[in-house]
């Protein structure tokens, strides 16, 4: 037969220890509870301080607007004025591997006439004043001493008749550079301006322009009526 006293024991001793339980859950369930409390409390301060910020509206994109392109303007040449004076369409090309070429205008507003008597730049040994000589063509031009400029009028260098010579240039001459040359005046005085180079194109486009025309000598007509026999010489049949 079963011990009776065994399992009446056993019984016994899981009663105690639910007992047991149950306090130890009745203590902690307080202590929980006020943790929770606590926390809440803590959390509700912190989210006191908070402000609710609403999302950002979403902002149409920037458009940029394209604008047309414009083909680019070739530069004009910068004016310049000394006294009575006024000197435009500085420009300038290199014409052999050795010597360049500058052409420009000159403006005379005052009453008294002045002439242009020297020129000079640090790109090349020496600058020459070109001019016509006497009893040639308009192509037929040397070093002449002195370019006249006559009071109220313009002189233009364009390469028909007058121009500088860059003798011995120091470097080639580039596309868009820049040249200084000092022109001295006999009355004015001196005044240093700045020559763009041209390219060859623009170049020979500028000189062809300049270039006198020139028709070319008609033949000479026969003697005698149109359509006639030319005469026999005397004592032929």
């Amino acid at each position: 037969m079963p011990d009776l006293s065994q399992e009446t024991g056993a019984q016994e001793t899981d009663v105690l220890l639910s007992r047991r339980a149950a306090g130890v859950v009745a203590m902690i369930r307080p202590v929980a509870l006020f943790a929770v409390a606590v926390g809440a409390g803590v959390l509700a301060a912190d989210l006191s301080g908070l402000t609710v910020v609403p999302p950002a509206q979403a902002q149409p994109a920037a458009t940029t607007q394209e604008t047309p392109e414009t083909p680019e303007e070739t530069p004009k040449p910068a004016g310049y004025r000394l006294g009575d004076l006024t000197v435009g369409d500085v420009w300038a090309h290199q014409s052999t591997n050795r010597d360049g070429a500058a052409y420009l205008r000159i403006g005379n507003a005052g009453t008294a006439a002045d002439a242009l008597i020297d020129a000079s730049t640090p790109f090349a040994k020496r600058v020459e004043l070109r001019g016509p000589l006497p009893g040639g063509d308009a192509w037929k031009t040397g070093r002449v001493d002195a370019v006249p400029v006559p009071a109220g009028k313009e002189t233009v260098l364009d390469a028909a008749a007058l121009y500088l010579r860059l003798v011995g240039l120091r470097d080639i001459l580039s596309v868009g550079e820049k040249v200084r040359i000092t022109l001295t005046f006999e009355r004015a005085g001196a005044i240093t301006v700045e020559a763009r180079v041209l390219s060859p194109n623009e170049a020979a486009a500028i000189i062809e322009k300049a270039m006198p025309q020139t028709t070319p000598p008609e033949p000479p007509e026969p003697k005698g009526a149109p359509g006639a026999e030319p005469a026999r010489p005397a004592g032929s049949q």
